[in-house]
């Protein structure tokens, strides 16, 4: 029992610390290999499959590329950096697959007072964007203080920058809890209930503007497509995909700050150009994710911190072979994805299938124009939903478990009604989201 609320109470922080601040999730991943560790002898015949495969790969790639390359981070070889974040991401996977146990209805329940609590970082969003005294002035202000001392952020603009530091990240991650928006709206049964989760999708949608973003939109875009798309309606997927790229095409004025576009392209242009250069140099093995802004400000003359593109960051940083994994286990997991829904009877699992893939796939579109995933908390959240459509996948096709009907209503009670520690309670009273989400989602699905 003591190793059941050990677990639950990980899962509380760990999807806490994703909403809270980049300075978390590492602590929580660390939390969660030590429970690991602790309890490894009492879950034999471990599995190692997907995604883990793949963390393993990468820790592989990073000590052989720092013996041809070494590099130092503040005295630190970079390769302890990077063997140590997969090593965190291979732990979560064990986690995950052989301590948690979840179900769907489990994970479901999980992602909808997640999706709640996200209304944490459009509050923080809308209050950095009003900038008014009596926020400043009141004890907001000092949270609000608290996260712009860790910004990320090159230019000092209005773009608010939320819990993240940064306008971007903070995009990515409201991109996420959009699309766990049109999830929740097709889950849940009241039709005031279906309501309310669209007008929670326009606050997500109204506070990614705020960040000013652009490859925010191009995500969100590709997100909701696929949700979309998974449901099965294909020909009804076609028809918005196209009539969304008309409105474009018609209205070009509703790109964000179009204004400074061609110079934005021109800075990236730039940016990616060098990266192939680093990738053609270094192509089998890369560089290293911190050895990378070395060599860049070396050949460009000034310095930034990655890509600004998932896959010429990959190339780069970890070289062909590291592209070649990352891109097998999105093609593994698309198709994993895919058979999960398939298998599915019922309508909220399919759903769920398709919006944990949405949220992956997002992330990657996103990443066409950034690289969102090396933040702690867009890393930490894409690799979650990665982790959870390939345990699932296990559980569902691979093990034909009998746990279709919905779990009693302690299950989710356990879960979720017990005070975090008091320092994550000052910033966002987890009781008050639980209480919301009793009287909100978590009523009797279709």
């Amino acid at each position: 029992m003591k190793v059941i609320n050990v677990n639950k109470r990980l899962a509380q922080f760990i999807f806490l610390s994703i909403i809270l601040t980049p300075l978390l999730p590492p602590v929580a991943l660390l939390c969660v290999s030590f429970v690991v560790l602790w309890q490894w002898k009492k879950h034999p015949n471990k599995v190692v499959d997907w995604p883990e495969k793949a963390f393993i790969g990468f820790m592989i790639v990073s000590a052989v590329s720092w013996l041809f390359n070494p590099s130092w981070y503040f005295g630190v070889p970079v390769a302890v950096i990077t063997i140590g974040m997969f090593g965190l991401y291979f732990m979560l996977s064990v986690w995950i697959r052989h301590f948690t146990k979840w179900t769907w209805q489990d994970v479901q329940q999980i992602y909808l007072a997640f999706w709640l609590g996200g209304l944490y970082v459009a509050v923080i969003v809308f209050f950095q964007q009003m900038d008014w005294d009596v926020i400043n002035d009141s004890f907001i202000g000092y949270i609000l203080q608290f996260y712009n001392e860790f910004r990320f952020q090159s230019e000092w603009s209005v773009r608010s920058i939320g819990t993240s530091g940064n306008s971007n990240l903070t995009a990515a991650l409201l991109i996420c809890f959009a699309l766990m928006s049109i999830y929740a709206a097709s889950v849940l049964r009241k039709k005031w209930q279906k309501l309310l989760a669209f007008v929670v999708f326009g606050i997500y949608v109204t506070a990614i503007w705020c960040t000013g973003s652009r490859g925010a939109w191009a995500g969100l875009l590709i997100g909701l497509i696929v949700q979309l798309w998974m449901t099965g309606h294909r020909k009804r997927t076609v028809t918005i995909t196209l009539a969304i790229f008309l409105l474009i095409y018609c209205f070009p004025e509703i790109i964000p700050r179009k204004e400074t576009l061609q110079a934005t392209i021109d800075v990236r242009l730039e940016v990616w150009t060098t990266a192939l250069e680093i990738f053609r140099e270094h192509w089998l093995l890369g560089v290293q994710p911190l050895y990378f802004g070395q060599l860049f400000v070396k050949k460009a003359g000034f310095y930034v911190f990655h890509a600004h593109n998932i896959l010429l960051g990959i190339a780069s940083e970890y070289g062909a072979i590291g592209l070649i994994l990352f891109l097998s286990l999105l093609v593994v997991t698309v198709q994993r994805a895919r058979r999960w829904r398939k298998v599915a009877n019922r309508k909220e699992e399919k759903r769920l299938a398709g919006m944990l893939l949405s949220q992956t796939i997002a992330l990657i579109g996103h990443g066409m124009y950034d690289y969102p995933i090396i933040a702690p908390q867009i890393g930490l959240l894409f690799m979650l939903s990665i982790i959870i459509i390939h345990t699932q996948y296990y559980r569902r096709c691979m093990n034909k478990p009998d746990w279709s009907d919905p779990p009693g209503d302690g299950q989710f009670r356990d879960f979720a009604d017990h005070k975090l520690i008091s320092a994550i309670s000052f910033f966002i009273p987890y009781q008050m989201l639980y209480w919301i989400f009793r009287l909100f989602a978590f009523r009797k699905m279709e």
